[in-house]
């Protein structure tokens, strides 16, 4: 979430956005990597880099540790182009660090994103999410986060037996997927975020919290793809600037089924 945000920039924000034109998606051109820079453009050379910003200091060992998001091209203050993206990730953690390929424009500003992928492994598969972090280079502000993406591939079959209670299904799978999409508005300044997400299962309506072997015997009609009403949702983010962050309209339900490795 945005946060700490001085209230001279969310009234400048403010009354800028006021007269400005809606804010805009770009996608993003993503280039191989070179000596550890991760980079992406816009057609009209705006970029967007993962970088290391130790300078000669010692990185930490964990693959975000001692990075910046920095942004590049364009008439950009410097001391409001760059990001430290240490604190994204924790250094145990078991992740994976990427530039998310589109920029948001609006105003004089600019969102832009990292993603993080975790990873988790079970004994019957494995499981990952992915969060995207948006940031806007505004001073002492934390980033927006929302999870993007999750699977989960859990459970299997140990005997004859197990095979025959589960029709031959031995694993049962979770899958979200979410968008971030601009609404044309703006709220204290910064754009209002339309969030939409899907959570299936298969199969059917399985839970990780049950044992899948307890049980009825699954039948043919129970084998199919389940989408989760709870956790299939829209909610619209808007920036409060008393809560200095962006609050959803409704309270996101909990689907840890779906979005926990």
């Amino acid at each position: 979430m945005f946060k700490f945000i001085p209230l001279v920039t969310l009234l400048f924000l403010s009354v800028s956005t006021a007269f400005a034109a809606s804010p805009r998606m770009s996608s993003l051109k993503v280039s191989q990597p070179e000596a550890a820079v991760m980079r992406a453009c816009t057609q009209d050379e705006l970029c967007v880099e993962i970088m290391p910003g130790c300078e000669g200091e010692a990185c930490a060992s964990s693959e975000a540790g001692g990075k910046v998001l920095s942004l590049t091209g364009g008439q950009r203050n410097p001391l409001y182009s760059r990001y430290r993206l240490a604190e994204l990730v924790s250094p145990n953690a078991d992740a994976s660090l990427q530039l998310w390929p589109k920029l948001i424009r609006f105003g004089d500003g600019i969102l832009a994103g990292a993603e993080t992928e975790l990873r988790g492994m079970y004994s019957g598969g494995g499981a990952s999410s992915t969060t995207l972090h948006l940031i806007a280079f505004l001073p002492d502000q934390a980033p927006f986060e929302v999870l993007q993406s999750a699977s989960v591939l859990i459970r299997a079959c140990f005997s004859e037996h197990n095979m025959k209670q589960r029709a031959g299904v031995c694993h049962d799978l979770y899958n979200f997927n979410a968008s971030l999409a601009l609404t044309g508005a703006y709220a204290a300044g910064l754009p209002v975020l339309r969030y939409r997400s899907k959570a299936t299962s298969f199969p059917g309506p399985v839970s990780r919290s049950k044992d899948s072997l307890s049980g009825q015997p699954l039948r043919k009609r129970d084998i199919h793809t389940f989408t989760d009403p709870q956790c299939s949702y829209q909610r619209l983010y808007r920036f409060d600037p008393a809560a200095r962050a962006y609050i959803a309209n409704k309270p996101e339900p909990d689907c840890s089924d779906y979005t926990v490795p």
